[in-house]
């Protein structure tokens, strides 16, 4: 089992709704924001099962959070498959350009390898990780770690992870 390096953030204050009227993937839709030099910066909505909500949101609210991302390479396959075999995607952040790059990942170096990704997530004060999104490289100009620094670097600017996706 390969190690992955983990980028951590200063701390932030976090943001945070409860989606009481809509569940989204089997749990309740928990939109997560950062509060990045007085402004609100909006992370994504995730599942949380209902029995669960209480002690997730009693972690958001004990105090700041750190954001913690971890860079890895994934098969572009799985990640078209994870998208519904690319009709059409459920998380801004899963958008492919045109072409599909996500096909074709792995076949310019004659398979293997992958796409270089992002996975973030809210490190809670208490200890608690909260997945929040998984970002992946259209190309394999980078490796994960470059994603994943460029990423965290991008959240502390205030970008928002959808408009990370939009840039490629």
């Amino acid at each position: 089992m390969s190690e992955h390096n983990a980028f951590v953030s200063p701390e932030y204050p976090v943001l945070f709704s409860v989606e009481d009227d809509q569940e989204v993937s089997g749990g309740v839709g928990l939109s997560l924001a950062l509060l990045v030099d007085g402004i609100p910066s909006f992370l994504a909505t995730v599942p949380v099962p209902a029995q669960r909500l209480d002690e997730v949101t009693d972690s958001l609210s004990a105090g700041d959070v750190r954001v913690a991302v971890v860079g890895i390479s994934v098969d572009g396959e799985e990640v078209r498959e994870a998208d519904g075999a690319g009709e059409g995607p459920d998380e801004a952040w899963k958008a492919s350009a045109p072409g599909d790059p996500l096909a074709d990942a792995g076949k310019e170096d004659g398979g293997g390898g992958g796409l270089p990704a992002a996975f973030l997530s809210l490190v809670c004060r208490d200890g608690r990780k909260i997945g929040v999104a998984r970002i992946v490289a259209r190309q394999k100009s980078a490796s994960p770690e470059d994603v994943a620094r460029y990423v965290l670097k991008e959240i502390a600017r205030g970008v928002q992870i959808p408009d990370l996706a939009s840039a490629g």
